[in-house]
């Protein structure tokens, strides 16, 4: 028996290969595994220490949820306003879907991850038109995500440290993911019927960034690589946070009412984030400084780490900078979480169109559980109604090796850093002809020349992406890239 037949006949289970470790694929494991499915499960780093537990412990005093909860609230409602701040470019339905079932995912986050409120109701959060949002902190310290962990590491192959850096395709469909596995130094190819794309957007691909750094855009290099439907990849969100590594986001309502400072120039308060992003993305671009002054009330909610070791100029000023927080576009999906590709799926912030334009504060982990159920629920119904023979013939793609990878990744922190808010069309088209232009490496020698060919091709197709993006929009680009 030649390996696929084993891999399709074994205990008469279908295998599903789940790229990513966090809230959307644990949520979609834990539904597979249920299910009857084997489910092998790849992450670049540990089980379960996603991008969720970073934000959590790292990034904010608490965690928002934004769906409706109360009377007088309603999904349609909420519809409204993620359609508003979509500016329609949403994928057809996605909002409509997450809208619905986001109230029933809030009620099973709380529980899931053993949350407590911080208030007795919601808050009006910024581009709502009702208090939905919801103030919560983990009952327990350590990992966010352990009860999903407890629940699907006993059925599922784990692998950690496993960065996915190729697909294999048989007559057009993914029937398997290449990954170069760091602790033996090896490539290895595992095969499955179904492939979900859940491993994270493309904040690290900036530089300093709320996720982990190895949320570099591999959802984004994996569905280029297997020519899947992309849609708006370029689209990203950026918050103001404090450069005391890791960065930390000192609450929205810190930032739009304390002074900030730009040298000694003192900025005029801004109506929003976002307002306040694009004006810090000028400053920094001409070289000056921001520095946040906090009044004692937001400095009481700081946590212990920066109040006992910041970094601090003229009494309480704390240094700011701009991180990229979420990636709003991705690979294109149908409301369960189908690609343009048979037997590739994505959920979680690998997927794009939920949101269009702009990002509801509070729905990122939202987000995450509908969509990594929906995909489960989806790849288990394909499967039923199409169970699939051992694939004849396969092809593997890779990802380009670049040379002298931490080159990459310096040119790459300085370059892309500068364009994480504000992207003039002329630097977009130099960045990505340099990138273009770079060498490539016949094979890889350790796992950082991987974490760079990840990093490297997000990069190319997200500034591809902004190109065409301009053209659309009349900017003057060069012909030859305007693509």
């Amino acid at each position: 028996m030649n390996p696929w037949e084993a891999s399709f006949s074994v205990e008469r289970q279908q295998r599903v290969v789940i790229v990513g470790s966090g809230l959307a694929g644990l949520s979609c494991a834990q539904a597979l595994l249920v299910k009857g499915l084997a489910v092998t499960i790849l992450t670049p780093g540990y089980l379960g220490r996603d991008g969720a537990s970073q934000r959590v412990r790292a990034l904010a005093p608490w965690i928002l949820l934004n769906a409706p909860c109360q009377r007088g609230d309603s999904p349609d409602r909420f519809f409204a306003d993620l359609k508003r701040a979509g500016q329609g470019m949403q994928r057809p339905g996605l909002a409509e879907v997450f809208a619905e079932k986001a109230p029933q995912a809030a009620k099973e986050l709380v529980e899931l991850l053993d949350l407590e409120p911080l208030d007795d109701k919601p808050v009006l959060l910024p581009g709502n038109s009702y208090p939905r949002g919801r103030r919560l902190v983990p009952r327990g310290s350590g990992l966010l995500l352990r009860r999903l962990v407890a629940a699907v590491q006993p059925g599922a192959e784990v692998h950690e440290r496993a960065l996915a850096v190729g697909v294999e395709i048989s007559e057009g469909r993914v029937v398997g993911v290449w990954a170069w596995h760091r602790p033996q130094g090896e490539l290895r190819l595992h095969r499955g019927q179904a492939v979900v794309l859940a491993c994270g957007g493309v904040g690290a691909l900036f530089g300093p960034s709320t996720v982990p750094r190895w949320c570099r855009g591999s959802g984004l290099a994996l569905g280029f690589l297997a020519q899947a439907l992309l849609h708006n990849p370029h689209v990203t969100q950026a918050l103001p946070v404090l450069a005391v590594p890791p960065v930390y986001f000192p609450t929205t309502a810190a930032l739009l009412t304390s002074r900030i400072w730009v040298g000694e120039k003192l900025l005029p308060q801004l109506p929003d984030l976002e307002s306040l992003s694009v004006q810090l993305a000028h400053e920094l671009r001409r070289g000056q400084k921001a520095w946040l002054e906090l009044d004692a009330a937001h400095q009481n909610l700081l946590p212990r780490w920066i109040r006992e070791s910041r970094p601090q100029e003229d009494g309480h000023r704390l240094p700011l900078t701009l991180a990229v927080h979420h990636g709003v576009g991705g690979v294109a999906v149908d409301t369960w979480g189908r690609t343009s590709v048979p037997g590739l799926y994505a959920c979680g912030e690998s997927a794009g169109g939920v949101q269009g334009a702009r990002r509801l504060m509070g729905t990122g982990l939202l987000e995450a559980r509908v969509f990594g159920l929906r995909a489960a629920e989806a790849v288990f119904k394909d499967l039923l109604k199409s169970p699939l023979s051992p694939p004849s013939q396969t092809a593997s793609r890779f990802l380009p090796l670049p040379t002298q990878p931490s080159q990459v990744e310096a040119f790459l922190d300085g370059r892309l850093g500068a364009l994480a808010v504000v992207r003039p069309p002329e630097e977009v088209t130099r960045c990505l002809e340099e990138l273009e232009a770079w060498p490539f490496a016949s094979e890889a020698e350790n796992g950082r020349a991987w974490l760079a060919a990840i990093r490297l091709a997000a990069a190319r197709t997200l500034l591809s992406a902004q190109l065409s993006a301009f053209a659309r929009e009349g900017e003057e680009v060069p012909r030859e890239l305007a693509g």
